[in-house]
């Protein structure tokens, strides 16, 4: 224990030498600068260099001002919802409104802190003023952050009632095609449509007649045309087209038959085949006062005196026919045979006059 009690009296004195040895340290104080100086300074040139910026500034481009200021308001407007959360509408709505021929349109933010920006575009309206401006609703996913938007205006339509020439018309553009796509049943079914709206049409109702006696319907063929002449019965027209098709089935009494009127209108080709289809029919009288006309008309054709002048010889009446047939030789369009067939005949009245006077 005395050991023990001496080692620790000696612990204690070498803690009391080393508490006596540690020596106090004096430090000089720090001289403190006026503060005064150094803000008046600041100040000073913060002002300078803030002048020289104002000065010097750029004017902001229309578009970035209008940028900023579309930021602006939706930060403001993001404010705004926070504050007052009722009154935020539904997140997948927009409203648009015309006014003054302006598209408005209100679309609030929906995931990006950006506003969401709308391109409208206007298209100019051709209907008729004091119609009623329409609202467009329209609401785009959630995800979306930029939409374009094209805004029809009002379409006017005006019912314009075709003419029946009109409608004739056609109907026959469709009929050609018909024809040039090999489809003759289309085909006559639209020309019969186009005749429908106009039965006057004398070139249509022979194109159809054609159609019809083409494709071997021969009746409905004359039919046609036998309407066409019921509906105007001097049109030489339909009525030559129906005595050379019955010509054809070799009805030539019915031909003949179909050419017997003469028309205030008549033709030198109404007459001439009325003259010739006569004259086979032996239909003396047909003959005579066709070609009869025909050398009033055309008093200069060799042909049309030949004519005349052998209905005048069946006739017995001999000084016109010699006089017929001279005019022939000297007319035009007779054939060296027709010529030499003139001279006999001649011949032959001289003869019989001869013989005639002798008795």
């Amino acid at each position: 224990m005395s050991a023990m009690n001496k080692a620790l009296s000696e612990l204690a004195d070498n803690q009391n030498e080393k508490r006596h040895s540690i020596e106090r340290v004096h430090v000089a104080p720090v001289k403190q600068r006026p503060i005064l100086p150094w803000v008046v300074g600041t100040f000073t040139l913060s002002l300078a260099v803030g002048g020289w910026a104002i000065s010097y500034q750029e004017p902001l481009d229309p578009i970035e001002a209008a940028s900023s200021d579309i930021v602006y308001r939706g930060a403001s407007q993001q404010v705004h919802d926070a504050l007052n959360p009722i009154s935020v509408p539904s997140p997948t709505t927009k409203i648009l409104s015309k006014t003054d021929g302006m598209i408005h349109v209100k679309a609030p933010s929906v995931t990006s802190p950006q506003p969401v920006f709308i391109a409208a575009r206007t298209v100019e309206q051709q209907a008729e003023p004091g119609l009623p401006t329409s609202e467009l609703e329209l609401t785009e996913s959630d995800d979306v952050a930029s939409t374009e938007l094209v805004v029809v205006g009002e379409v006017s339509i005006e019912h314009v009632e075709l003419t029946p020439e009109e409608l004739s018309i056609q109907a026959q553009d469709k009929a050609k095609k018909a024809l040039d796509n090999s489809d003759l049943k289309n085909a006559i079914e639209l020309y019969s449509e186009a005749l429908r709206y106009t039965p006057q049409d004398t070139k249509l109702r022979q194109t159809l007649s054609a159609l019809y006696y083409g494709k071997g319907e021969v009746r409905k063929s004359f039919e046609i045309l036998q309407k066409g002449i019921s509906r105007d019965s001097d049109n030489i027209t339909l009525r030559l087209s129906l005595a050379k098709l019955l010509l054809k089935e070799k009805q030539q009494t019915t031909a003949l038959s179909v050419l017997t009127p003469l028309p205030s209108n008549v033709s030198v080709e109404y007459l001439s085949f009325r003259g010739a289809l006569a004259q086979k029919s032996n239909q003396d009288d047909i003959a005579l006062t066709s070609y009869a006309k025909l050398v009033e008309l055309e008093p200069e054709s060799g042909r049309w005196w030949l004519g005349l002048g052998i209905q005048q010889e069946r006739r017995l009446e001999f000084d016109n026919a010699k006089h017929a047939y001279t005019m022939a030789l000297q007319g035009l369009g007779v054939s060296g045979q027709s010529q030499q067939f003139i001279r006999d005949r001649l011949k032959l009245i001289a003869q019989l006059e001869e013989q005639k006077g002798e008795s």
